[in-house]
């Protein structure tokens, strides 16, 4: 067994419910590019356990998978919420202008004159677009719409901020 570092691999997908009576599973992705998905994938943060993954299809919400050794539902549904992980370094690099979101959380917001406005907690998309759980040094936390107007600079170690007036009242 290896100690790699926890963040050393990304979550990539989810298994979210066994499909059908042949072993097949839906899964949650959580990558643009699919192609990541086909192989072996972790099932843990860390450890060697992996499961052998090959998609099939996307339906309305989930792509259909088939798993190496799986082939009936009572098999596929003892996976069910099985979290599934390759290791970071498997990645492409970003293009210019863009970024992980892992790479994101736990940055330091500040604004144009180099106020700390807190940090990055989470990242999230409720459907109307994306925000930036940030958390000041006091308060509570708050979300910070990711558009161009808010959002001025992301650098490697910190991330550059407008806060609108009467967000954070």
């Amino acid at each position: 067994m290896t100690d790699e570092p926890k963040d050393n691999r990304l979550c990539v997908a989810k298994i979210a419910t066994a499909h059908g009576i042949k072993g097949l599973v839906k899964l949650h992705v959580f990558v643009e590019n699919t192609d990541l998905l086909n192989g072996d994938l972790f099932t843990a943060e860390t450890g060697e356990k992996t499961l052998k993954i090959k998609l099939k299809n996307a339906t309305a919400k989930h792509w259909l998978a088939e798993i190496d050794g799986i082939n009936d539902r009572t098999e596929a549904e003892k996976l069910r919420g099985t979290n599934l992980f390759i290791h970071k370094n498997s990645l492409p690099e970003p293009d210019e202008g863009e970024f992980y979101i892992n790479d994101i959380i736990g940055l330091p917001c500040i604004s144009q004159d180099g106020e700390s406005i807190g940090k990055i907690i989470a990242f999230q998309n409720f459907g109307a677009g994306d925000l930036l759980d940030i958390q000041p040094e006091n308060g509570e936390s708050f979300y910070l719409p990711m558009t161009d107007d808010t959002i001025l600079d992301i650098q490697e170690d910190q991330i550059i901020v407008v806060i609108p007036e009467g967000l954070r009242e």
